[in-house]
């Protein structure tokens, strides 16, 4: 059976490279905070956000803002809060720093699932590289990093690596381009 999926929007960073909080501009009708979780919400039962105490008592998340348990990992620390409270759920990642993202993005990794595969992220053929701030995780793969994360592994694309991953193209590598500095 395919676990339902939740989504998990990774807001709670310092944005010490943007100088303010990434997760509040607007580069559409609403901040980004607000846009990742429209566009997340038809393929998810749930939407979360990685978010400060701050940001969890002003955007009024209530039990859908998830802040870290183990400070100081950038985006492992969001993924670690996540997937230490539910592992039952297949994890819809997405920073809130990729602004160009659209409906279609978010189905291909959703259609790409399958049985045996562990994560699906983007491939970014530019950089040789994968998207780990874009990725659907599944429960094994939560596993797989909070195992890694325990032994002081916190590096989210190291993590993929190692689970059986499926990497899918972009529909453009623009919309892998993160919006994380000035």
């Amino acid at each position: 059976m395919t676990a339902e999926i939740c989504g998990l929007i990774l807001t709670g960073g310092k944005s010490s490279r943007m100088g303010k909080d990434k997760a509040q501009i607007t580069y559409s009708t609403h901040p980004q905070w607000q846009e990742v979780a429209d566009l997340l919400r038809p393929f998810c039962a749930k939407v979360y956000w990685s978010c400060t105490p701050e940001q969890k008592t002003h955007w009024q998340l209530g039990d859908f803002g998830l802040v870290d348990l183990i400070d100081g990992h950038g985006p492992a620390s969001g993924l670690h809060a996540a997937f230490s409270a539910s592992g039952q759920c297949a994890w819809l990642v997405v920073g809130c720093d990729y602004p160009l993202l659209e409906s279609a993005d978010i189905q291909s990794l959703v259609d790409a699932r399958q049985s045996d595969i562990e994560a699906i992220a983007f491939f970014n053929e530019r950089e040789n590289e994968i998207e780990p701030m874009i990725a659907l995780w599944e429960p094994r793969a939560q596993q797989n990093f909070l195992e890694a994360f325990s032994k002081g592994n916190d590096s989210p694309r190291r993590i993929l690596r190692a689970c059986k991953l499926k990497l899918i193209l972009p529909r453009n590598n623009e919309i892998l381009k993160s919006r994380n500095a000035k």
